[in-house]
């Protein structure tokens, strides 16, 4: 029995890892992405990171229990029954749901690839940047056609690598500058809108990672039970909001040097007495940035490709199905990054966090209250459901 239970405890530990592993991706790596939403905005660095990932939780406990009570897990499925009380306008966010994930596919992964590619360029200059871009997404093709088990104990593997060296980096980081962090939050910097545009950039980073949510339903199988859900739910957030706040903090102590950085990891390791170890380690985490959000992004759609050829055939997809879904996306994320697309797709990027506030997380967090109020209302349909 204890062993049972030790088990679902790492089930729910792995499916928060996937959330972990997905969302830490090379803007997150890099700290090029927490400069632009959080520390910008000077000392609401500290807190506006934990509002965003508090987002984020809510709208993936909505779409876990939904996932797992219907046993809808991949994307196409969960919205097209998630949105069924919406009428006739089911169609029109289960599409939203449809274009912005592989929007948000494309881009990430393919600037995944060309980031890995570059960053192993430079660690190992006899590797061209195109047979790097092509490792990398063979590693990726090996991690995706196998099921969402080996996508969940690959991500769970890959969150504690990533967990450690920003750990690393960044608590050298702190160690070293916290007085000039007691300076900024004495200072109280708050440029660019003050409080109103701060809490608006948080909200928009939850909502682009909300995009995302079929790469979360997708691995969502592996819970039993509503009690897990929420179980996860909280682990997720705890490690979630700690690495984000503490990334946040960390370019924040460098603040407002930071700003016109590319790459901010860079030079916080530079400045937090990380050395040639910390280097070593920045480069050691990009590239486990690149094949995490590629593996979790590019399952999610798999997914939905071969959950659609099994209602198609009546029968389980084979691996040869496996493998060609993947395939698919991992070959069209390779082509953006290798024949210059990004820029293009990139536009389409900036609308999908623009607009995945009103179109993705509102409509998730209406429906999720009026089943609630529902339920509440119909206590016995509700027990025998």
């Amino acid at each position: 029995m204890s062993g049972d239970s030790g088990s679902r405890w790492g089930t729910c530990w792995s499916v928060a890892f996937v959330w972990f592993a997905t969302h830490f991706g090379g803007g997150f790596a890099s700290g090029r992405q927490l400069v632009d939403f959080y520390v910008k905005y000077g000392w609401y660095a500290l807190f506006t990171p934990i509002l965003s990932v508090g987002i984020i939780a809510l709208v993936l406990w909505c779409a876990w229990q939904f996932a797992v009570r219907h046993g809808a897990y991949d994307y196409h499925s969960w919205s097209v029954r998630y949105f069924e009380p919406l009428g006739f306008l089911e169609p029109v966010f289960s599409m939203l749901i449809e274009a912005m994930y592989l929007i948000i596919l494309l881009l990430a992964t393919g600037v995944a690839f060309a980031t890995g590619g570059t960053v192993l360029n430079h660690m190992l200059p006899h590797v061209p940047y195109h047979a790097g871009t092509v490792g990398l997404a063979l590693l990726i093709l090996s991690l995706t056609i196998w099921g969402s088990g080996t996508v969940r104990r690959a991500a769970t593997v890959m969150s504690l690598l990533i967990i450690a060296g920003m750990l690393i980096i960044y608590s050298a980081n702190l160690v070293v500058n916290f007085p000039r962090l007691l300076q900024v939050v004495r200072e109280m910097p708050s440029a660019n809108g003050g409080f109103w545009a701060a809490l608006w950039q948080s909200v928009k980073y939850a909502a682009l990672q909300c995009s995302l949510v079929g790469a979360y339903t997708a691995v969502a199988d592996g819970l039993r039970t509503l009690r897990e859900v929420n179980r996860t739910t909280a682990l997720g957030f705890c490690v979630n909001a700690g690495m984000l706040t503490l990334a946040s903090v960390g370019a924040l102590l460098h603040y407002p040097v930071i700003l016109s950085e590319k790459a901010p990891i860079t030079y916080i390791t530079q400045h937090g007495g990380g050395g040639a170890l910390g280097v070593m380690l920045v480069s050691g985490i990009i590239l486990l940035a690149v094949v995490s959000t590629g593996v979790g992004l590019i399952y999610g759609s798999a997914r939905r490709i071969t959950t659609w050829w099994s209602k198609r055939t009546g029968a389980p997809a084979s691996r040869r199905v496996d493998v060609a879904a993947s395939a698919v996306y991992v070959a069209a994320s390779w082509c953006v990054a290798s024949y210059g697309l990004i820029p293009l797709i990139a536009k389409g990027y900036a609308w999908v966090g623009m607009m995945s506030a009103p179109l993705i997380v509102a409509p998730i967090l209406l429906v999720a209250l009026w089943r609630g109020l529902r339920t509440a209302r119909t206590p016995a349909v509700a027990a025998e459901g």
